[in-house]
């Protein structure tokens, strides 16, 4: 997307998307008289931004041939660092939501560090399963899909153990197989 497409773009996003989303929800609005609970931002913030690349995705078109070929890192030592400060931050902003030390915090904290570590093993289970080999880069991704889909539910989210729910284990097929898809394909 180049820069007049992307100016563009953000105001439109943050007016029609963004501030229906914060309005509705925040701040006792319609979908909070709903029962709609928010935690972390997760409802607004993940999800409008998830519609929003949806939205942009489908008026910028399909990718050209050359942005189709794999282009793996520089540096996949940078890449660990990079991923180990995402998730430390990430535990450190689920576990903060709640604006005090208290259950709620350290069950997010505990929901956040569970789904993106079986996320993780996931991810690279499938990498195992259909690249024959496991990958670093794929490991990461895995452990990004747990983080961003564990975000909105962290604090309300059961005790995993009492409850019997896994959901790191269910996050990572479907954007997995879309990636595997488009690696495999021979239309590029």
């Amino acid at each position: 997307m180049n820069i007049k497409a992307w100016m563009a773009f953000v105001p439109l996003w943050l007016t029609f998307s963004y501030t229906v989303g914060a309005f509705s929800l925040w701040g006792g609005g319609f979908l909070f008289q709903w029962g709609v609970i928010d935690y972390s931002g997760g409802y607004v913030i993940h999800l409008s931004s998830g519609i929003a690349g949806l939205t942009a995705a489908y008026w910028v078109g399909p990718r050209t041939a050359s942005d189709r070929e794999r282009f793996p890192p520089n540096n996949v030592l940078l890449v660990l660092a990079g991923a180990g400060l995402l998730w430390m931050g990430w535990a450190g902003f689920n576990g903060g939501a709640p604006y005090a030390a208290n259950i709620d915090a350290s069950m997010a904290v505990l929901n956040t560090h569970v789904c993106a570590a079986t996320s993780l093993l996931m991810w690279t289970t499938l990498d195992v399963v259909f690249f024959k080999k496991p990958s670093v880069i794929g490991a990461v991704q895995g452990m990004m899909t747990g983080l961003v889909c564990i975000t909105p539910g962290a604090g309300n989210t059961p005790n995993l153990r009492t409850r019997r729910r896994r959901p790191g284990i269910l996050i990572p097929p479907s954007p997995f197989t879309e990636i595997y898809q488009l690696l495999t394909s021979t239309n590029v």
